[in-house]
């Protein structure tokens, strides 16, 4: 089974065709339990970002890696970056961010809820968004929790590692008055099925770009 693909997209809006990659690949999905750190990232949510015990998707709520994984033998994980310089016609450089990040979540969350249906379950590219407000913030329970779907961040996973051992095409952050490169999300798909990255690809293209 081929394990590493990569290939070109472009996404058209209103206000430009904004080209971005993506690369797959294709491992065990018990192989990445060597980049978990449950306790560590967990601490980090609760220390430094605002979604903690706010979503049912998030630290403290979201289980580690393993439990998610466990009854699946492959994980395709898939990495899609934009290129920052097309946005020159957004003048401030935090909201370029967005708009990428914005685009890149939108198509391949698109593309990995149709894999799902076909092949398995997913890891999407952040907390969940199907309620605003989550019902965790009302002390209620999950309103969908047959469609939420963790990030591998919430899971413990340390992505920064992931993204760098697999792909050697390190993550880049936002800083102030300090704009990276390009932008990134990170997902995956778990499935038992005997598919290729090529499959994959061919069916991202179809479902999304098509």
């Amino acid at each position: 089974m081929a394990n590493r693909d990569s290939f070109h997209c472009c996404a058209a809006t209103k206000s430009a065709n904004l080209l971005y990659s993506v690369d797959l690949c294709c491992v065990k999905a018990d192989c990445i339990t060597e980049y978990s750190d449950k306790n560590l990232f967990t601490t980090l949510c609760r220390t430094g970002c605002i979604n903690y015990n706010k979503k049912w998707s998030c630290p403290p709520h979201s289980p580690d890696y393993q439990e998610v994984s466990t009854g699946w033998n492959y994980l395709f994980i898939l990495y899609a970056r934009m290129e920052l310089s097309q946005f020159s016609y957004v003048k401030n450089d935090y909201l370029k961010v967005r708009a990428a990040n914005s685009i890149l979540k939108s198509r391949v969350e698109k593309f990995l809820r149709k894999m799902a249906e076909k092949h398995g379950n997913y890891i999407s590219t952040g907390s969940c968004r199907l309620c605003k407000p989550c019902m965790c913030k009302k002390g209620l329970p999950c309103a969908r929790p047959e469609l939420m779907k963790y990030s591998f961040e919430a899971l413990g996973i340390d992505v920064g590692k992931l993204v760098h051992e697999q792909f050697r095409k390190p993550l880049l952050w936002y800083k102030p008055h300090c704009l990276p490169d390009y932008t990134a999300v990170v997902c995956g798909l778990l499935t038992n099925d005997e598919i290729t990255v090529q499959d994959l690809q061919e069916e991202y293209l179809q479902h999304v770009e098509l």
